[in-house]
């Protein structure tokens, strides 16, 4: 048997716990059976019992399933013992939020029961496995992101801010995901009660579980890389291109054939789907400058397969963004017409800049690089302080601040320098992010030089 999992087990499934929660469990619904003698009411409450205990205590037991092992100290024990990635990624998910589960499922049976005692049977099919999978989502996304702040060299505890509030954001996030059809029937504002995708009609709740059932497998994907990574196995970047490749058709699918969805606007819609990954994948992985000497250590010495254990995720994502963006800008020169008419479309991009499309497209690549550039430059200093959460604000800064107030202050010329293909000017349009990108490379290489020269006596020592 795995032995992460058997440990935790061990460790959750004590003999008072085990008769404490079928014993307050029964008697909560038992109450609410006998005071109101209702079925519809118990399996009401029963319902929202399992959604609150796998949704909200799951998440936080997910992430705390390795906080508690960083905080006790076994936790490097663990990254140097013979357990293999998988089998530690598993255990650790379902081991570690065993014990929430054996709650959840006492919520989940007493609900079932209800709904055969009103006599709804047909619907616990697709409703059952819909809030198990979703569960199993939102606590894998949040192990994730546990084991992603260890990777960047943040130290979890229970009292750690980012991981605590993340975990209850993914929480009250998978909530609002489960009540929200529920919600939106009972203000009338009405469900779609079917699904078109990639031109198949699904039910509503069957292609909510299709969905999930296929992020879920990515989701348990991901937990896998995250715990390989950290134990030192390593990782190349094709699992997350294909991540990127998945998502972008998945997006695809809900664009129905036909005069409206042209050629161009399939390709902008994957670039509105590769650019968040890409800053997904600046921010998710650790840029220490460690990692990049190694990088071009094994480049210079043309080890091409160790570099590419060390590559960056952000160099995939940075080449699907900047090509789909060169694609969009060569094809809507002849379908300026058709994006036009299409309401996704930002206003910015069928404006006058849209008649320079190429322009745009070199422009959002400048920015993505001059952004790329912060990120590092920040990263890259002798005792970094939160350094991502710095390039957040200053992004934030230059993206919303300053160009709002460029922007209400009513000055155009000044837009490029803020916002991507702002403007008619096509030079202005690529020459401001330009200067941008070269003066943070300025910094940069700066940096980069200053570290090097810090290093050098260590090195000749």
């Amino acid at each position: 048997m795995n032995p992460e999992l058997l440990r935790n087990l061990w460790l959750q499934f004590s003999p008072q716990r085990i008769i404490a929660a079928p014993l307050i469990l029964g008697a909560v619904f038992a109450l609410i059976a006998s005071a109101t003698d209702s079925w519809e009411l118990v399996g009401r409450v029963a319902n929202v019992g399992f959604v609150v205990i796998a949704y909200l205590w799951g998440t936080r037991r997910a992430v705390n399933a390795l906080a508690d092992e960083i905080t006790a100290g076994t936790w490097d024990g663990q990254r140097m013992s013979s357990i293999a990635p998988w089998s530690m990624a598993w255990g650790k998910l379902i081991g570690g939020t065993a014990y929430v589960w054996f709650c959840a499922l006492l919520c989940l049976a007493t609900y079932a029961a209800a709904e055969v005692g009103i006599g709804r049977p047909s619907e616990l099919f697709v409703s059952l496995p819909m809030e198990i999978v979703g569960a199993l989502l939102a606590q894998a996304v949040a192990l994730s992101f546990a084991l992603m702040l260890v990777g960047k060299g943040r130290r979890l505890s229970r009292r750690s801010v980012a991981a605590q509030g993340t975990a209850l954001l993914i929480g009250m996030f998978g909530i609002a995901a489960v009540w929200l059809p529920s919600i939106t029937e009972h203000f009338g504002f009405g469900a779609a009660h079917a699904i078109t995708w990639f031109g198949i009609e699904f039910s509503a709740d069957g292609f909510t579980l299709l969905t999930q059932v296929l992020f879920l497998c990515w989701a348990i994907a991901g937990v896998y890389r995250l715990m390989a990574g950290d134990l030192q196995v390593r990782q190349k970047p094709w699992v997350w291109l294909s991540f990127s490749l998945f998502l972008i058709v998945y997006y695809q699918g809900f664009l129905l054939p036909g005069p409206g969805a042209g050629l161009s606007l399939r390709f902008f819609l994957a670039l509105l789907v590769a650019t968040p990954l890409y800053y997904l994948a600046v921010f998710a992985q650790s840029n220490d400058i460690i990692r990049y000497r190694w990088l071009f250590h094994h480049l210079r010495r043309g080890t091409l397969r160790n570099a590419l254990a060390l590559l960056p995720l952000w160099v995939p994502s940075f080449a699907l963004a900047a090509g789909l963006a060169v694609v969009v800008a060569v094809l809507t020169q002849g379908e300026v017409r058709t994006l036009t008419a299409h309401e996704a479309v930002p206003r910015m991009l069928i404006g006058e800049t849209w008649s320079g499309g190429v322009a745009t497209a070199i422009a959002l690549i400048l920015f993505m690089l001059r952004d790329l550039g912060i990120v590092l430059l920040l990263n890259f200093g002798k005792r970094p302080k939160a350094p991502d959460l710095a390039a957040v604000l200053y992004l934030i800064v230059l993206y919303g601040v300053c160009g709002g107030l460029v922007a209400a202050a009513g000055a155009g010329a000044l837009l490029p320098l803020f916002v991507p293909g702002a403007g008619s000017n096509a030079v202005a349009v690529v020459l401001a992010p330009l200067v941008q990108v070269a003066l943070v490379a300025f910094l940069l290489r700066r940096r980069w030089a200053a570290q090097t020269r810090a290093l050098q006596p260590h090195a000749a020592a």
